[in-house]
């Protein structure tokens, strides 16, 4: 695989125009200081450009810009062959020998329909032969690396703004390589039916970014939390979790944080967002 391909699949784990009356931008304040958290979609069409007013007035307010992690990372082929290596199957094990009959007939049905050659992918984990039809189907939708993060990290470094991030690649390469263990067959075929209805819920995500909302986000999370909760806690509860005690640190101190980050780690009864209110800050949308 092709290292462009690769830095494309790790950049979908880092990081999902007319102007509307509010957008997924809220500011963040407590004794006189402040931060803005921006929701980020990691992948973007050319269509989609440009941004909302509101993100680019909290970056012009902000002094440091704070990422996921570190997507300049992405130009490594240190970190490309460790998510490589890291990716493949132990041993004799190929997809065929760890997926049940079902489930490998609709994974090569779905190769089929993306034209992706079921062999190149035999040796990879599931969670990455997950990661790698999601990538195909995206770039066949018009979607590119260019997101907020890759956005806003290339405005940052342009002006010399300080940047910072909230955890490493490698944890991000860990936690998306160790998807579905224990349930293969279910990952898969649950990834699979959203790759069927992809072309009309991206849409609907598009429209929560763009809008502020969460009508879309709110249902997804409902799902996935149900479907697989284990999941959900690595990918979404666990992390934010982290996160939390490290944007409260930012808010102690004078310089004004620009903190971007995915759009479901913003929303929901556990995101960032109603942790923060839970915590007696003052959070408004910026409209």
């Amino acid at each position: 695989m092709y290292q462009k391909q690769i830095s494309f699949i790790i950049f979908c784990v880092l990081f999902v125009g007319t102007a509307f009356s509010q957008s997924s931008v809220w500011k963040v304040s407590k004794n006189g200081n402040t931060l803005y958290l921006g929701g980020s979609v990691h992948l973007l069409r050319a269509e989609d450009y440009p941004l909302p007013t509101e993100f680019d007035k909290a970056f012009k307010k902000s002094d440091i810009l704070i990422l996921e992690a570190d997507i300049a990372q992405l130009a490594n082929p240190e970190v490309a062959q460790k998510m490589m290596t890291q990716a493949m199957l132990h041993g004799e094990e190929t997809l065929q020998t760890v997926l049940d009959e079902e489930t490998f007939k609709l994974l090569k049905a779905k190769c089929a329909e993306l034209s992706i050659p079921l062999e190149n992918l035999m040796k990879f984990k599931p969670a990455m032969v997950a990661t790698v039809l999601t990538v195909v189907k995206m770039q066949q939708l018009g979607f590119t690396l260019q997101g907020v993060d890759a956005h806003y990290y290339a405005k940052a470094a342009e002006k010399n703004m300080d940047i910072d991030f909230l955890e490493t690649v490698d944890f991000q390469i860990n936690m998306l390589l160790n998807m579905g263990v224990g349930f293969e067959n279910e990952f898969i075929k649950y990834e699979i039916d959203d790759l069927d209805n992809i072309d009309t819920d991206i849409d609907k995500l598009i429209l929560d970014w763009r809008n502020g909302t969460s009508e879309y986000i709110s249902s997804m999370q409902i799902e996935m939390k149900k479907t697989f909760p284990t999941v959900y806690k690595s990918m979404f509860t666990d992390r934010e979790n982290e996160w939390l005690p490290k944007i409260e640190k930012y808010l102690t101190d004078k310089p004004v944080e620009f903190i971007v980050v995915g759009l479901a780690h913003l929303q929901g009864d556990d995101g960032l967002l109603a942790q923060l209110k839970n915590k007696g800050y003052t959070v408004k949308q910026l409209k």
